[in-house]
């Protein structure tokens, strides 16, 4: 029997990346980062999110990417791990996908090391490869660091 799950899209550098849609909160767009000298790898700073501060990743440089100086176009994907929340600093929104776990794949072992540990799977769609990625694992580290 196979079973059917919702993924938001967007796109990091011209790739195409989905996370379950259960785990997304919101989606904003040109909200203020606010840097942070000496951070970890891949957080560009903190937002402001209606008073609550919450931690930047930038997507680009978590997955190793080119990276790109953030302007009021970047949109903010919101996510909440273990009571923490979580914006991820992405190029561009796509649309909601229901799929078929029956296309589901693991990675391609051509990525990069980088973006290797962020994804879990990918599903070949007519037109793209959409890369799967896990919130937990895109965080990994980074709230320890910043706690």
């Amino acid at each position: 029997m196979s079973s059917v799950q919702a993924y938001s899209t967007f796109y990091v550098d011209g790739l195409y990346f989905g996370i379950l849609t259960s785990d997304v909160i919101e989606l904003t767009k040109g909200l203020e980062v606010t840097p942070v000298p000496l951070g970890p790898i891949g957080v560009s700073g903190f937002i402001n999110l209606r008073g609550q501060i919450v931690t930047a990743i930038d997507m680009r440089k978590r997955l190793g990417l080119n990276s790109v100086v953030h302007s009021d176009t970047t949109i903010s994907l919101f996510f909440q791990d273990q009571g923490t929340l979580f914006g991820l600093l992405v190029d561009d929104v796509s649309d909601i996908l229901e799929l078929d776990q029956t296309s589901f794949e693991e990675p391609p072992s051509n990525i990069s090391a980088a973006s290797r540990e962020l994804i879990v799977g990918v599903h070949k769609l007519p037109q793209k490869l959409l890369l799967i990625l896990d919130p937990h694992k895109i965080i990994s580290g980074i709230e320890t660091a910043l706690a």
